[in-house]
């Protein structure tokens, strides 16, 4: 069961003291997924924890909240986090992006431990010659042998950074924590947010729409892709996996999936147009 907590702070004024802090704990079912959601409203003095934790118990680890919720500091509360569906989300985009622009993008994979082989498979079906950067080499060598003899495709793969600098589309599920050596005009995808500056930008926010059944299972306080975030990493809701943005970003600039494949497609003219 996925554990939710809601604090609402209520202003002061003559009336607050003839309020008590309390709280509310309702429960909603949906399949396999359940979800409690706890909201203590907050009138006066310390904020209850010990009341509240009767009802988090083994959740304070993993606990669905907004970002600004005050929890304790120095206490074993933390706030669910995850970029599993996001990864997942990077990937499908990756694949929407080939499918709507053909096979004429170059499309580089960066895979450093050869945890994403999967998407590998599927970016060989819908591009001539992928590139995989990664330190896994030796075990990517073994893929690329395989789908060779299987499927009749090849890959690239390499521990050089340069190999990405004729890539149209990058796509780095993981967090991108170096420079990469890339146009300025490429698409990169990534799952979360990169700590090193880029030499593009980078799509790493990915905006879903929650399916009718799992959204009646939503607390209103929370936002909708953070809780489909943790009903696909804590709860097994792995059709959220299918799932296409509908919106993503850089944390600038939105792209609606029409857009984003347009942009693609002008990256790949502007490597194909001959230089004078």
């Amino acid at each position: 069961m996925l554990t939710a907590l809601h604090i609402e702070e209520h202003e002061g004024g003559f009336l607050h003291f003839f309020r008590h802090n309390r709280l509310r704990v309702e429960h909603f079912f949906c399949d396999t997924a359940a979800v409690k959601s706890i909201t203590y409203e907050h009138w006066r003095g310390k904020l209850g924890w010990g009341a509240i934790d009767r009802f988090v118990k083994g959740q304070r680890g993993q606990l669905l909240c907004a970002k600004d919720t005050p929890l304790p500091p120095d206490s074993a509360y933390r706030r669910f986090e995850s970029y599993e569906l996001s990864r997942r989300m990077s990937e499908n985009a990756a694949l929407y992006l080939l499918r709507e622009v053909g096979r004429d993008v170059s499309v580089a994979l960066i895979d450093e431990d050869g945890s994403h082989a999967g998407l590998c498979e599927e970016l060989v079906d819908r591009a001539r010659l992928p590139v995989v950067y990664t330190k896994a080499a030796e075990f990517y060598i073994q893929q690329a042998e395989k789908l060779l003899r299987e499927k009749g495709a090849a890959v690239k793969i390499s521990r050089n950074p340069s190999c990405l600098r004729n890539a149209d589309l990058i796509v780095a599920p993981e967090r991108i924590a170096e420079p990469l050596d890339c146009r300025p005009s490429a698409v990169i995808l990534s799952g979360e947010k990169p700590t090193a500056a880029q030499n593009a930008p980078v799509v790493y926010d990915y905006y879903i729409e929650l399916p009718h059944k799992l959204r009646e299972l939503k607390p209103d306080y929370l936002d909708d892709d953070y809780f489909a975030s943790a009903l696909y990493t804590l709860a097994n809701t792995h059709e959220l996996g299918s799932e296409l943005f509908h919106r993503c970003g850089d944390g600038s600039v939105l792209h609606t999936r029409k857009s984003l494949a347009q942009l693609l497609e002008k990256t790949v003219d502007t490597r194909k147009k001959p230089t004078a």
